[in-house]
């Protein structure tokens, strides 16, 4: 597998000029409504698995996709929006709970950035996002920590881990860790990040603070440990979760420690479907210009 991904990667930029022509012309053919330039992050309700759609300034970012059988909704869910094409793509790692739907996304949309992780894994999941990003001459990024993508209104989406300190051995604790940002608000997205990666993150950004808090791991007790949910200081929580799933998500520890830090806004997509959080410039700014 890791043998198919580095020849993926070699041939991806041959192809990548003659592809983007094809598909810029498939657009024009395709002419849906124009994204507002609205700032918010959708949590598209996908059942047992994660998919968020970061917009702002008419420009949009998914970070993950879902199950296989998640892939036609969330593309229905993007068009209905009027996305015609993705400023970036993001796999946290290599679940398919995660990256199932993505195939079917990068075989609708044009995609100008996608990002994932180094591992790999032997299934048909993951080849099948391979055999995608290679027919649509995507070339993959491993983001390093740090590492920013820009969108034209000023937000931003910041890679903030995995840290080489993370063990390998658990690919939860792997997932691709992200900052979104408009003005002074923030949505931290823990992919399934469990103990482990939560005491990296925060010894690497020992100050970091967030407005909304993507739960990581669909609240399974081995996320979003007390310590770590008193840090961070979310006023939001989100959690991607089926109905009656057979995790038992969210935990009921998970509950409890989001209790404890005073986090009494939780969104659950078992119980709300997709949850919206729109991002408001702050009160002050508004106060200001007026």
């Amino acid at each position: 597998m890791k043998r198919k991904l580095r020849i993926f990667l070699w041939c991806a930029a041959a192809v990548a000029f003659v592809l983007s022509g094809v598909l810029q012309a498939a657009e024009h053919l395709l002419p849906r409504q124009q994204l507002t330039d609205e700032t918010a992050v959708h949590f598209i309700d996908v059942g047992q698995g994660d998919a968020a759609l970061l917009l702002s300034g008419g420009q949009a970012v998914l970070v993950d996709a879902g199950t296989a059988e998640s892939g036609p909704a969330i593309v229905r869910y993007l068009q209905d929006l009027g996305v015609s094409r993705l400023h970036a793509a993001v796999v946290t790692h290599p679940h398919a709970d995660h990256m199932g739907g993505m195939a079917q996304v990068l075989q609708t949309f044009p995609v100008e950035h996608f990002y994932m992780g180094s591992e790999t894994q032997n299934t048909s999941s993951f080849s099948d996002l391979l055999d995608a990003l290679q027919t649509q001459g995507v070339q993959p990024t491993v983001p390093t920590s740090g590492d920013i993508l820009a969108f034209d209104s000023g937000a931003s989406l910041t890679f903030l881990g995995p840290a080489d300190d993370v063990p390998s051995d658990n690919l939860n604790d792997r997932s691709l860790i992200t900052l979104f940002q408009a003005d002074e608000q923030k949505v931290l997205l823990m992919g399934d990040a469990e103990a482990a990666a939560e005491q990296s993150l925060l010894a690497h950004y020992p100050t970091l603070r967030c407005d909304a808090l993507k739960i990581g791991h669909h609240g399974a007790a081995t996320s979003s440990s007390q310590s770590f949910l008193q840090t961070v200081q979310p006023s939001v929580a989100v959690i991607s979760c089926g109905v009656d799933n057979d995790y038992g998500h969210p935990d009921p520890q998970t509950l409890q420690n989001l209790s404890l830090a005073g986090v009494t806004d939780i969104r659950i997509t078992a119980e709300r479907g997709t949850v919206i959080l729109p991002l408001h410039p702050p009160s002050s700014s508004k106060e200001n210009a007026a």
